[in-house]
């Protein structure tokens, strides 16, 4: 059977023309934004996750106890020689100042203002560090003295990662879902709209699974195009978005959101979903079709 027989099977005006094709393409749409939102989250939650995971705060407290010089000397003296410290470096006032500006703004720091002194501890990377006998020690060694291993921030970053990952994911599932469903619709709508010819090749003797290629063929492309004009428009979202948004001119909360957009890969995964939607109609399509050519018989 031809290229003809294809076209009579399922013409171009019928249940999916152009009304399926933007209805895939918006489908599309929403997957290519969950998936670049799901991998983008991802690859900042591990570059977050591992800078807190490689460094590590000391924070020195005014005490009566100790002057601040001598309170700064022996804290650096400590943590510098404990195993699996790379280095450690006491922040300046200003390096302090730049660290609260974007949450106080610029100028509204004074010099009166009780801000501990702060010690940059950066670890050894692979090497294991027992970082609560080093809280322990400085707390014994140096009045003030507290360390932060931002193992909170790494609890929260991850647990916002995984939420974070398990809504987009459970959208592309449900984005694929709909799809199922829609071209379950179509099929059977194309089926009984041109039951005559389906019945007439039948009975020439076309086999189910010829006849259910036809139909897979065609949806298949249904799906290529439809995936592949939703595509470009998320790229242009996107690629628009990340050009608007400068985040060093918003306010402080933009400063810390992820941008939109990521490295190369991220578009590379984005073009799986076409395919993906093409893989899905045409499966969906010929299951549909071979069930109910089985149920004509």
């Amino acid at each position: 059977m031809n290229r003809r027989s294809s076209a009579g099977l399922m013409p171009s005006d019928s249940a999916s023309g152009a009304t399926l094709h933007t209805i895939v393409a918006v489908m599309s749409f929403l997957a290519c934004l969950a998936l670049g939102g799901v991998l983008t989250l991802s690859r900042l939650a591990t570059q977050w996750t591992d800078g807190l995971s490689g460094s590590a705060t000391v924070q020195l407290m005014a005490s009566p106890q100790i002057s601040a010089e001598d309170q700064v000397k022996e804290a650096l003296s400590l943590v510098t020689q404990w195993p699996g410290v790379l280095s450690a470096r006491a922040l300046s006032r200003a390096e302090a100042n730049a660290l609260l500006a974007p949450w106080l703004g610029e100028g509204n720091l004074v010099d009166e203002l009780p801000a501990p002194q702060l010690i940059e501890v950066t670890l050894k990377p692979g090497q294991p560090i027992e970082l609560d006998g080093l809280a322990r020690k400085l707390a014994d060694t140096v009045p003030g003295a507290q360390l932060d291993d931002h193992g909170r921030w790494n609890a929260e970053l991850a647990g916002f990662a995984a939420s974070s990952a398990a809504i987009g994911w459970s959208m592309l599932l449900l984005i694929g879902l709909a799809t199922l469903a829609i071209i379950v619709f179509a099929t059977q709508a194309g089926l009984r709209t041109h039951r005559e010819i389906v019945e007439v090749v039948h009975m020439i003797g076309a086999r189910d699974v010829f006849i259910a290629k036809e139909f897979q063929n065609h949806f298949l492309w249904l799906g290529i195009r439809g995936g592949a004009i939703g595509l470009v428009i998320a790229l242009l979202t996107l690629l628009g978005s990340s050009l608007l948004w400068d985040s060093r001119a918003t306010p402080v909360a933009g400063q810390y959101l992820p941008q939109i957009t990521g490295s190369p890969l991220l578009y590379l995964w984005l073009l799986m979903v076409p395919a993906g939607l093409g893989l899905i109609a045409m499966m969906t399509a010929r299951l549909t079709v071979l069930r109910v050519l089985g149920r004509m018989q």
